[in-house]
């Protein structure tokens, strides 16, 4: 592989802005926020393309783009890292990592399209970069999994499976990785959106003949190196989220923990449809989320579908059919459809 292939000249300058790959402690990479106010002033000024910035002098940036003289020596410190960069993604690639920024062609268009500014700036990734382009369906859950949990997401994995549905999930222990496994071993595909070590997690022998059959796909946000924070495995929710066109809640604690705080932030911005787990012993996070309007995937029905794609479509509403899912207080935006119950 090569980092041509993958990265256009604007996706290089965006890399080099808020990417920690090589960076010191000169300049810090611009956050996701940062980055979308910078990336309007670049848009409304003459120069149009982040490719523009590089080899413009601090001043010149101060009076275009209208910035302080701070953030443009700050702009310009991380544009000038163009080398040590550039030997970093050839080591990388060499290993058989790709990486991507929200302005190259190859970005998965779902994410894109879904998160709108809330997509990540960049991605690094191992696999078929274009397996991403087919529709998944997520599933997410609690570490700790109760019995009844750990069939579901087993029955769950194999009906994607069956269906030629990706199971898009987090790769961790409990839920997601018994239900990517259960879909992998079945003949299907899966999409890891990793908040641990990217360069690791490919060193395991058994997924990367996965990635090389190209029926895994591992990506993440942060930096191929960083290691697992809490903080990283909230922030890769949304990603989980933006690449399926439909998410199962397997197991949800109660108002705590990276799955409910993921389930809920899909629902209040209307990501993708969120179903739920529903039977007699599910956890009480799941009967607070159906309470919540999430949509509920009977234990029971689970196991007799045929048709895993159309049973999701026909319980499917648009906005326009269904209140709204939370108190507007708590809500960003109003969201663009509905699960029905």
């Amino acid at each position: 592989m090569d980092a041509r292939d993958f990265l256009t000249e604007d996706g290089r300058a965006l890399l080099l802005l808020c990417s920690t790959l090589a960076t010191d402690d000169t300049a810090s990479p611009f956050t996701l926020t940062e980055w979308n106010q910078l990336a309007r002033r670049i848009h409304d000024s003459p120069l149009q393309r982040p490719a523009a910035l590089v080899g413009q002098s601090a001043h010149a940036l101060a009076e275009t783009l209208g910035v302080t003289r701070d953030d443009a020596d700050r702009i310009v410190r991380l544009l000038e890292r163009g080398g040590r960069v550039a030997l970093e993604l050839e080591t990388l690639f060499s290993r058989g990592l790709w990486v991507v920024t929200r302005v190259d062609p190859h970005y998965p268009a779902k994410l894109r399209a879904t998160l709108k500014h809330q997509s990540p700036t960049v991605l690094f990734g191992a696999g078929t970069l274009s397996l991403l382009k087919r529709a998944g369906i997520a599933v997410v859950g609690s570490r700790n999994i109760d019995e009844a949990g750990t069939a579901f997401a087993q029955t769950l994995g194999c009906k994607c499976a069956e269906a030629s549905l990706p199971v898009v999930s987090g790769g961790a222990r409990g839920t997601d990785s018994i239900a990517m496994t259960a879909c992998l071993e079945a003949g299907g595909t899966a999409f890891g959106v990793l908040a641990d070590s990217l360069e690791r997690t490919i060193r395991q022998p058994d997924l990367r003949q996965l990635l090389l059959d190209e029926r895994l796909v591992l990506l993440t946000p942060y930096a191929p190196t960083a290691g697992f924070s809490v903080g990283a495995a909230m922030g890769r929710n949304k990603v989980i989220y933006g690449l399926a066109d439909y998410a199962v809640v397997v197991s949800s604690d109660l108002q705590k923990g990276g799955t409910w705080a993921g389930a809920v932030e899909a629902l209040r911005a209307g990501w993708c449809p969120v179903f739920a787990r529903d039977g007699h012993e599910v956890p009480a996070g799941n009967r607070k989320l159906l309470e919540l309007h999430a949509a509920a995937l009977p234990e029971t029905e689970l196991e007799s579908l045929s048709d895993l794609p159309h049973w999701f479509q026909t319980h499917v509403a648009s906005r326009e059919e269904q209140p709204e899912l939370l108190p507007m207080t708590v809500m960003e935006r109003p969201a663009k459809y509905r699960a029905k119950r």
